[in-house]
């Protein structure tokens, strides 16, 4: 990228009328670095700027990484290639140590080259042809008597760069130098703009700058937020050191697996809380990614820590990094909702405050069903609006909660009353490799109610039903369905309404043996949300 220059012409020997702009530059460089408070503010100006004042087609400030013995680009300005980024935010250019790159630069030598100079060396050449451009110019920035960085501007159109230019960049290096003391002081240091100071992985504006650099027209990108589960509670009973140690591990894991993807990139938005922008992907590799990233924590972290995931495409409704990230923290907020250690890609339709979720259990508070009765009679005397589904779905939700059931559903019966139409449903598969629960959406699907005499029954009566692998007397429709969804029992509740009648259904791994415990509360209180909403305010409710 980089080559050598002599002779040439000094600031002096410049036309009075060229002199007016490169003093004006130096000036607003000046008054920049002044009255910033940020490297990256400063950055900007002088980097654009010395575009200015040079007429250069590009201009880029990078900084020298001694360990990595690479330069890594902060920023680019001017007219830029297809595959440059303004603030990007993993460019690296490596300089080996036969570099003519690195013989000047680590002598703090400011050079120029161009394409038909008959000594330029050939990377230089690679690199100005790769971005379309003729001539360059190169300076070291210094700051004491180490190199800091580098600032590079390159030409087109036959402009070349003499000894004048050479000048004007070096006295724009030292102002850059400037900066970086001053910024050093404030504690704002350069990669502190894109880079969380914790852990050293990228953080919420570098996540913001990736977003805003996607054609959301073309791409489809998928956001994965995960935060750690009772993660106060470590920092209290470990210390904060061994809290941010943790933050460190996952962090770590989740960079290490981001770079393994193209185009993607994990940040810490703060706290606990992470990101992960997967370019072009489905929420199908989200979910491997969330397992497998789970899977490489659980082994890498000291601590005994899980995770819990919500994830997001773009799409219809979906069509800016605003939105995307908003709802995947709405998906994350329904996996926390729904206890620890939950990937989740859904929102609750009736999400309401006062519920029974994670916290709960983070607190140690005691769960039973005296509580559930509670919660549901509670929430209900605060939603005045509810509908029959939604008020089930609470209910369902709550006894997810308290039973660790992996599934329910919600069903409605067509006016006909021949057939079930599933309302809504969200299953819960454990990953054993991670420990983490996958939750899904169930989407509609319909059911021949004469194939099922125990839910039709359950349905006119008003009453529930158990069955279960190996149960006997269990209705043999109940547990051939069973068999093809993947679970051994399920309860069943009827639940009439007026005109209307709906099933509500609870799925086990594990067994009957709690079903056939709290059916008799699951049916008292499914009615009671119908009584409640169809009887007792009538006036004022919807079926």
């Amino acid at each position: 990228m980089l080559g050598v220059d002599e002779g040439g012409y000094g600031l002096a020997e410049r036309d009075a009328a060229d002199e007016l702009p490169v003093l004006k530059a130096l000036l607003q460089i000046s008054e920049a670095v002044s009255r910033a408070n940020y490297f990256d503010e400063v950055l900007e100006v002088v980097a654009e700027q010395a575009r200015t004042a040079l007429g250069a087609a590009s201009l880029t400030i990078s900084r020298w990484e001694r360990d990595r013995a690479a330069l890594r680009t902060l920023i680019n300005v001017g007219d830029l290639a297809p595959h440059q980024q303004r603030w990007p935010v993993d460019d690296l250019y490596e300089v080996t140590p036969d570099s003519h790159v690195n013989t000047q630069l680590s002598h703090g030598i400011a050079y120029t080259n161009a394409l038909d100079d008959e000594d330029c060396p050939a990377e230089t050449a690679v690199a100005l042809k790769g971005l379309g451009r003729e001539a360059e110019l190169a300076v070291p920035v210094m700051v004491g008597d180490s190199m800091w960085g580098l600032i590079w501007a390159t030409a087109d159109n036959g402009r070349r760069f003499d000894h004048g230019d050479k000048q004007l960049i070096q006295a724009i290096a030292a102002h850059c130098a400037m900066a970086i003391g001053r910024s050093e002081l404030l504690t704002t240091v350069w990669r502190y703009a894109f880079q969380d100071p914790l852990t050293g992985i990228a953080n919420r504006r570098a996540i913001d700058q990736h977003l805003a650099e996607i054609d959301w027209d073309v791409a489809y990108p998928v956001a994965l937020l995960c935060d750690l589960d009772g993660f106060k509670r470590i920092n209290d009973r470990d210390g904060h050191p061994a809290g941010d140690r943790l933050l460190r591990d996952v962090a770590e894991q989740l960079q290490r697996m981001s770079l393994s993807v193209g185009g993607s990139i994990a940040a810490r938005l703060g706290g606990d809380e992470f990101c992960v922008i997967l370019r072009d992907a489905t929420l199908a590799s989200a979910q491997i990614f969330a397992i497998d990233a789970t899977k490489a924590i659980r082994e890498a972290a000291v601590t005994e820590v899980s995770l819990s995931w919500g994830a997001a495409v773009a799409g219809p409704g979906i069509c800016s990094g605003s939105d995307l990230l908003a709802a995947a923290d709405a998906a994350l907020l329904e996996a926390k909702r729904q206890g620890p250690a939950r990937y989740s890609t859904i929102v609750a339709t009736s999400a309401v405050p006062g519920g029974i979720d994670r916290r709960d259990r983070d607190a140690g508070a005691v769960i039973g069903v005296e509580r559930l009765a509670a919660v549901v009679v509670g929430i209900l005397d605060t939603r005045p609006d509810l509908t029959v589904p939604e008020a089930l779905e609470i209910l369902a939700m709550q006894v997810q909660q308290v039973f660790g059931t992996a599934a329910w559903v919600i069903s409605g019966c067509t006016d006909d009353h021949e057939t079930l139409q599933r309302i809504r449903g969200v299953d819960c598969v454990r990953e054993e490799d991670s420990g983490l629960s996958v939750m899904t959406d169930l989407g509609p699907e319909f059911y021949d109610l004469s194939e099922y005499p125990a839910t039709v029954k359950a349905l006119r009566e008003g009453t529930s039903f158990v069955a279960a692998v190996g149960l006997e007397d269990s209705d043999p429709a109940e547990t051939a369905l069973l068999a093809k969804l993947g679970y051994r029992a399920v309860l069943g509740v009827g639940v009439p309404a007026g005109q209307r009648c709906y099933l509500l259904e609870f799925y086990s791994h594990d067994g009957h043996r709690n079903f056939a415990e709290i059916a008799p509360l699951v049916k008292v209180l499914a009615n009671y949300c119908v009584s409640y909403l169809t009887e007792t305010r009538q006036p004022h409710r919807r079926a």
